[in-house]
């Protein structure tokens, strides 16, 4: 009988000493066991290599390394991803909780895909759990990549990728998120796949950076902006069919005249016209139902672009 495959969990970890323990102790008792735990602590002043530390000495699966510069939120991660050995690799934050079942899940379910990824539920301080989830009423696969262009619904944490697919998604872009570029690869090459279970509790507290961009009032100003960042990082992909590329680099043209406030009517051609490809986890719509999805579509976008 052939051996697990070696899982490498990438954490990254900066001042996130309140809830490390609790993430660790999920990790450490996965049923799936064959685990590598590569944890990248980006210059934290607070408890961290501490409590790392003390986990270290109580299992060898951890190897911990230290930055010796800040090095910011994706090229950590890509560090951590780098650093990984196994065969399958998921990827972890600091605070959240994973279900014992997590990682033997993922592995069973991903097949001949490159990357699986999965649900996950709200908990705050507590650990009591909130209202919604994440992918509550979506996380149909798309036919094709435009389904991600201007929304993302594969998030890091929920994700396992083959060690393969690497070679396809690194260096992650300069701007945007690396997981909405990590699932735009996966989708346009059509080798994604989704579990439709709750596998993680995601965490959400003062310091966490989903309730950071609630509170700050800066969350539909953000969503524009990454936008932009993404859609260019997409016109760069280096595996971009012609036709593809040409359509990506109008959307991203599109956009970008409609936020400047230039003009707003390519942006709702392409919409009316793509809109059951771009807007996949939406109600299906027709004729003027389209139209005027669009013009709200790109009016709230103006509304709120920097």
């Amino acid at each position: 009988m052939r051996e697990e495959p070696l899982v490498s969990i990438a954490l990254c970890t900066y001042n996130g000493g309140r809830f490390l323990s609790q993430q660790l102790d999920s990790i450490l008792g996965q049923t799936y066991h064959n685990l590598e735990i590569v944890i990248v602590d980006d210059c934290s002043t607070d408890d961290t290599s501490d409590i790392i530390t003390r986990y270290i000495q109580k299992d060898s699966r951890i190897k911990f390394f230290k930055n010796e510069v800040n090095l910011g939120f994706n090229k950590n991660f890509e560090k951590a991803i780098e650093l990984t050995t196994g065969e399958y690799i998921s990827i972890s934050d600091q605070d959240d909780i994973w279900l014992p079942n997590k990682i033997e899940a993922l592995v069973k379910d991903i097949a001949d895909n490159w990357l699986v990824y999965s649900k996950s539920e709200f908990i705050n301080e507590k650990n009591e759990v909130l209202p919604g989830q994440m992918l509550n009423e979506s996380g149909v696969v798309p036919l094709n990549y435009k389904g991600i262009l201007l929304a993302n619904f594969v998030t890091g944490h929920t994700v396992l990728f083959k060690r393969n697919f690497i070679d396809y998604f690194l260096p992650f872009p300069e701007k945007g998120f690396y997981d909405w570029w990590m699932g735009f690869i996966a989708l346009y090459h059509h080798k994604a796949v989704f579990l439709n279970q709750v596998l993680t509790q995601y965490r959400i507290h003062e310091a966490s950076v989903i309730q950071k961009r609630a509170n700050s009032g800066q969350e539909q100003k953000d969503e524009v902006t990454s936008v932009s960042n993404m859609l260019t990082a997409f016109a760069s992909y280096k595996n971009l069919e012609e036709a593809d590329a040409v359509f990506i680099a109008r959307l991203n043209e599109a956009w970008k005249q409609n936020i400047s406030k230039e003009n707003p009517l390519p942006l709702i051609r392409l919409i009316a016209n793509n809109y059951n490809e771009l807007f996949v986890n939406h109600k299906s719509r027709k004729g003027f139902s389209r139209i005027n999805f669009a013009f709200k579509y790109a009016r709230n976008t103006r509304k709120y672009a920097r």
